[in-house]
């Protein structure tokens, strides 16, 4: 590319960065084509004058993208940047790679800072990646998960779930593992779907209710949780065809209240 062709391009880019619609379709061009290189470098445009959102972007290329451009050293660089600014989502994701040893040294203690730091600001799921990290420690896991389930952080609601249903390290409470499970479900998470319908279906922690049980599992299978699907056979098998009819017309109105509102684009 000539220097003057070369500064045409860079200048095109600047256009871009303030121009909305233009930057957004050509940012798309650029990812229908997989030219990750020029998506990155669009972003960097944004990324320049101190946008976060821009650094996030440019971090989940190299962080999700393919082989030939994934590098996560530079996706802890950019997730950094946008962390030094404040951004509490780039925060944890860095937490997230520290913890791991991705890119970067793996460094336990920094990521719980940049989490805790996360949760200071606001962010809820801060108090959760604390808890799955504090796996030596159940008791202050479980007052993380708890704040963070408080807060509406659905992954801390099934992980509160699952150490009460199975009572591994707490005092087990089907009650409260219903509760939690409960609560996840109505947010549309799958696995908690199946685990209320299992719960309903055996009477744990709640009255036995087996066309409630029936239409948990449905939703579930619907978005493809194998033992569900199992397990909606066999309860199908075992109701008679009345009880089956309504079943089937809960579980399009626990759709339209548990799984719609939660799908992609609603």
């Amino acid at each position: 590319m000539s220097r003057l062709a070369s500064v045409a391009f860079a200048f095109s880019l600047i256009l871009a960065a303030c121009g909305g619609d233009d930057f957004e379709a050509q940012v798309a061009a650029a990812e229908a084509a997989n030219d990750y290189a020029t998506v990155i470098k669009l972003w960097d445009t944004r990324a320049q004058v101190g946008d976060t959102q821009a650094m996030l972007e440019i971090a989940a290329v190299y962080e999700t993208g393919p082989n030939a451009v994934q590098d996560f050293s530079m996706a802890a660089d950019s997730y950094r940047r946008a962390a030094q600014l404040g951004d509490t989502t780039a925060m944890i994701r860095l937490g997230l790679l520290l913890a791991l040893g991705q890119g970067v040294t793996r460094d336990t203690q920094e990521a719980l800072a940049l989490f805790a730091r996360a949760a200071e600001l606001g962010n809820p799921v801060g108090y959760y990646r604390t808890g799955r990290l504090l796996t030596s420690d159940c008791s202050k896991a479980m007052e993380q998960y708890q704040i963070a389930a408080d807060l509406g952080v659905i992954d801390a609601q099934v992980e509160l779930a699952n150490h009460y249903f199975s009572g591994f390290r707490v005092t087990r409470d089907s009650e409260l593992a219903f509760r939690w499970y409960r609560e996840a479900a109505e947010h549309g998470h799958a696995g908690a779907q199946f685990r209320l319908g299992f719960m309903l279906r055996a009477g744990i922690g709640v009255a036995q209710d087996e066309l409630a049980a029936y239409a948990w599992f449905r939703l579930a299978a619907a978005q493809g949780v194998g033992a569900a699907i199992e397990s909606l056979g066999d309860l199908g098998a075992d109701l008679d065809a009345e009880t089956l009819a309504a079943a089937q017309a809960l579980s399009q109105e626990y759709w339209d209240l548990y799984v719609a509102p939660f799908q992609d684009g609603v």
